[in-house]
């Protein structure tokens, strides 16, 4: 029996040095957080006045600071943080600090009469030794006054709490406490943040890193001195030590917005590829400014990089409900709806950003992408017509506008028109092996067999590999000239240079055809038979009755 009594004896002990020390724990954790506003404090307080309330529901210090800590961190409404500020209340009606800190949460709650209230109740306990319910009373009455009609007996009595704050302050221990632990530790950060700073002009960087680390080390301003080294160590030319110094800084802190953004920075100019990580950043800092058009237009583009095309859209929308009259954000938009064929939704958007025209040349590159949708989509070459017309007016020097202009035109069979439009383009660009094929091919159908040669030959001259130029000119050669050889060495380039280019190989076994070379010929037909089958590129009937007409010869 009496050794049973010494067990539970011991048993209370233990229980009452585990309490304590938590407790201990949970209030240096919570002194460091309101020193240093460090989430690693804020969080290490939590999980120990958690702990506290576990082992022992009835101290009142736990509700009111465990309350105040969940309300910072997001993690409980206003009113919940009012009740549990009350339980502590409850519990000991003469804790002159819970009463201060239901006068706080009251005060955010905009009812500056209760918040009034409870600060003059946590300075009548305290009498003397309560600056900081005289300095909330102050300012308190201040608010008040800027509210409500001010009265000279308001502002008076805020001068008085004011002026007796200030006096009880120089004995209020727990006042001076906090004061010069802050001071103590603001001196160090600023020494180790001089003499970091100072090797850093210097090329000292590694001693500034040192310096940095050992300031993690003894300040616990781990977030600060991570972005520095970060920083540091960009000026070395490491920047995968300054993602990873960023990254540990925003473990510490993740609502630092302005880490997020040195982050993002850091990424998009070393580490482009890592588009994930810096979508990553983008998504965090939109959360963080919700109103940043910018931010959600750039997150866009991250998505379409990811082949997110949904959220691509879904951020372009917000960033045109944040600013309708960005014209780019219209584009950006309209490029996405594409994507998903939304044509409708695209055309709507183009035109909005046409409409908005920030700059001509910009604007001319937006019509041409809507006339691409007219004319390739809605199959409405009137439109697209119009449209490109439109392009040419506003940027009249840009080649590729003339180009696609003067494709649709030979489409049309306005063969003249086309050859004004390629020749608009060579003129704007000199240096457009397309232009100058386009332009062959039309020359070569109005019969002008020696100007589409020399518009073929100046197209392989640019792009000496250009397999379409090398198969149109050998069709030039072949049946404009008769100059079989010739038409053979272009067809064999064709093919060389694109081999799976089923008009090529049926075009050269013409060639060797015509040259009597059937089995030759022959085997150019068998594969221009066999690819045709893939690519569909011409009539199958045709390839076999090329061949069936070599073997009856």
């Amino acid at each position: 029996m009496i050794k049973g009594k010494a067990r539970n004896i011991e048993e209370n002990i233990n229980y009452q040095s585990e309490l304590d020390n938590i407790l201990t724990l949970a209030k240096q954790a919570y002194e460091n957080y309101i020193i240093r506003s460090n989430n690693q404090d804020l969080e290490t307080a939590i999980d120990c006045y958690i702990k506290v309330m576990n082992l022992d529901p009835n101290i009142p210090e736990t509700y009111y600071k465990l309350a105040g800590l969940l309300l910072q961190k997001g993690d409980i409404e206003l009113d919940t943080a009012i009740k549990q500020c009350q339980n502590a209340i409850d519990l000991d009606p003469k804790s002159s600090e819970a009463h201060l800190q239901m006068g706080y949460f009251l005060q955010m709650a905009g009812d500056f009469e209760g918040a009034e209230e409870k600060f003059d109740e946590s300075i009548k306990l305290s009498r003397w030794f309560s600056s900081r319910s005289r300095f909330a009373m102050a300012l308190i009455l201040i608010k008040k006054m800027r509210a409500l009609n001010p009265t000279f007996s308001d502002f008076s009595k805020a001068m008085y709490y004011f002026a007796s704050g200030m006096v009880s302050s120089l004995w209020d221990y727990s006042t001076l406490r906090i004061l010069y632990k802050t001071l103590l530790d603001n001196f160090y950060v600023f020494v180790y943040k001089l003499t970091g700073s100072i090797f850093k002009k210097i090329n000292g960087y590694n001693l500034a890193i040192k310096t940095y680390e050992d300031a993690i080390e003894k300040t616990g301003r781990s977030e600060l001195f991570y972005s520095r080294i970060a920083e540091v160590s960009l000026k070395k030319g490491e920047p995968h030590i300054a993602v990873e110094c960023y990254k540990k800084a925003l473990s510490i802190n993740p609502d630092n917005v302005s880490l997020w953004k040195k982050l993002a920075s850091t990424l998009e100019a070393y580490y482009q590829e890592d588009i994930e990580l810096i979508t990553d950043c983008y998504r965090n800092l939109a959360e963080f400014e919700p109103e940043n058009a910018r931010l959600f237009y750039e997150l866009g583009h991250l998505y379409i990089k990811l082949e997110d095309i949904l959220s691509a859209i879904n951020s372009f929308k917000k960033a045109i409900e944040l600013d309708e009259d960005n014209p780019f954000y219209h584009n950006s938009l309209g490029y996405s709806l594409i994507q998903i064929n939304d044509f409708d939704g695209a055309i709507s958007e183009y035109q909005k950003a046409i409409k908005l025209n920030p700059d001509n040349q910009w604007t001319s590159v937006v019509c041409q992408a809507l006339a691409s949708i007219y004319y390739q989509v809605k199959q409405s070459p009137d439109a697209a017509i119009a449209t490109y017309q439109t392009a040419i007016m506003l940027d009249d020097k840009c080649a590729d506008t003339h180009l696609a202009l003067g494709n649709i035109y030979h489409d049309l069979n306005d063969l003249d028109k086309a050859i004004d439009c390629y020749c608009e383009a060579i003129k704007n660009d000199p240096f457009i092996a397309k232009a100058y094929c386009n332009l062959g091919l039309a020359l070569w159908e109005k019969d002008y067999t020696e100007e589409a040669i020399v518009a073929y030959n100046k197209a392989i001259m640019i792009d000496d590999e250009y397999a379409i130029a090398y198969n149109n000119l050998g069709v030039a050669y072949l049946d404009g000239t008769g100059e079989i050889e010739k038409s053979i060495d272009c067809f064999e380039k064709a093919i060389k240079y694109n081999p799976n280019y089923t008009l090529a190989y049926y075009n050269c076994g013409r060639a060797y055809e015509s040259y009597g070379s059937n089995t030759t010929a022959a085997e150019f037909y068998q594969m221009a038979y066999d690819l045709n089958i893939i690519t569909e590129e011409l009539n199958a009937r045709e390839i076999e009755d090329r061949l069936y007409h070599l073997f009856d010869a």
